[in-house]
């Protein structure tokens, strides 16, 4: 393996179809010390009192969109944030959403090779002989992708080749071979007229190098999880001149509040851990209250609320989840995710924090409360991230997970993180 290369400062546009995997990919850059901001839309504006972002990473909100819509929210993003800014289009790790549709627009839109690298070795993706693989099992035999995606094709050298993209695969024994040998094939391929090359990734330190090699060639974007964003982070300069972020406290006391949509298996058990926390209340939601406004439901809802809010003004953390039924479809996950935020709205509101998992779940929470734009700061471990608000009056701590992310204990070590952050409005970290 090369020694780390450092690579020479330069700004960053992260293009991302959710909200969770968007700050997912803004950790590494933010851990690094880089000015780092989350946008909930591609037409949100800095204000004069907003920091400048190093890293501008943009939730599209698209992993649900057809290929055209799709297409036109990165078409936005690029015309209104492109300028300046090199582009890395963060897909999901186990590649969910339209994201083969996407690379084909970018590929198109910036007229550059797309090196696809999807691994995140430390979250236990890999790929192997073209194959994605979770903790070493095909994505096609895991539960999350037989929920969404079962007798669909999962080899994404396939899903591009299928839309008419020229793809070639690439062995991890020439990755092995270094950063020269990849950065060679790279040209190579440009020059036979390839527009997508797949690498497979088993390691971290096949991650590096072809991190060091990405950022070697000219008229190529990557198309990648948040582990190769990391690896770029940790290769590149910040600006010797770039002041620090500007870390807020928050003056909000009491306790968090958890809210959990995904309904992933490591969610649950997430879930199942914070019940037997003694400072944490769970609460189960049934989906049929949040599938329609029914009036007969709001005074059971209302309870809830009521609940929530007397917890937590005894300093206690209270998680809620989305249950499930016979009727429970995996499509209905935004407008459950927006009814939810509706419901718990003022909870959120007066939290001391929020820790919130499934991107769509956050992204409803987030814009229930006009909250259009993130400061990430940190992570609290790998896929859980830390991030500001700092556009209301009194800013909180939010921490974003997607739902298959963790282990047992993830949530809870969240909100610890979370509790440990400043909370005064001069602190300053």
């Amino acid at each position: 393996m090369n020694p780390p290369t450092v690579v020479a400062y330069r700004q960053y546009l992260i293009l991302a179809d959710d909200l969770s995997g968007a700050a997912d990919c803004a950790a590494g850059f933010a851990a690094a010390g880089w000015r780092t901001q989350v946008l909930l839309d591609a037409d949100e504006r800095a204000t004069p009192n907003d920091e400048p972002a190093d890293v501008l990473t943009i939730d599209t909100d698209s992993r649900r969109d057809g290929a055209e819509q799709s297409a036109a929210k990165l078409d936005s993003a690029l015309r209104s944030h492109g300028t300046g800014r090199t582009v890395l289009k963060k897909i999901d790790s186990t590649l969910r959403g339209g994201w083969a549709a996407d690379v084909a627009f970018l590929h198109a839109a910036l007229g550059q090779i797309a090196l696809v690298i999807p691994s995140f070795p430390a979250m236990g993706r890999t790929l192997v002989d073209g194959i994605v693989l979770v903790h070493g099992q095909r994505l096609a035999e895991t539960d999350t992708w037989q929920l969404e995606h079962a007798q669909q094709e999962d080899r994404p050298a396939h899903m591009l080749s299928h839309l008419g993209l020229r793809t070639e695969s690439v062995a991890s024994s020439l990755t092995a071979q270094g950063m020269d040998a990849v950065v060679q094939h790279i040209q190579q391929a440009q020059a036979r007229g390839v527009q997508a090359l797949v690498f497979d990734v088993a390691s971290d330190a096949d991650l590096q190098t072809l991190a060091q090699a990405s950022a070697q060639v000219s008229n190529a974007f990557s198309v990648c999880s948040a582990g190769l964003s990391h690896a770029i982070a940790r290769l590149s300069s910040t600006p010797d001149d770039a002041p620090p972020p500007r870390v807020q406290g928050t003056a909000h006391r009491g306790g968090t509040v958890t809210l959990v949509g995904s309904m992933s298996s490591v969610a649950r058990e997430q879930l199942r851990f914070l019940a037997a926390q003694p400072h944490v209340r769970v609460h189960e939601i049934a989906p049929a209250l949040l599938r329609h406004s029914a009036s007969h439901d709001e005074p059971q809802l209302q309870r809830l609320q009521h609940t929530l809010l007397q917890e937590m003004a005894q300093g206690l953390d209270v998680a809620v989840f989305v249950g499930t039924d016979a009727s429970l479809d995996p499509a209905q996950g935004p407008q459950l995710a927006a009814r939810l935020a509706q419901v718990l709205s003022t909870a959120c509101a007066q939290a001391a924090g929020l820790v919130l998992t499934g991107g769509e779940t956050a992204r409803a929470v987030l814009q229930r409360l006009g909250i259009r734009r993130l400061h990430v700061r940190a992570e609290s471990e790998p896929g859980v991230v830390l991030s500001q608000n700092a556009s209301a009056p009194t800013p909180q701590w939010i921490a974003t997970k997607a739902g298959a992310f963790g282990n047992a204990q993830s949530l809870h070590r969240a909100i610890l993180a979370i509790h440990a952050k400043p909370q005064s409005p001069t602190e300053e970290s």
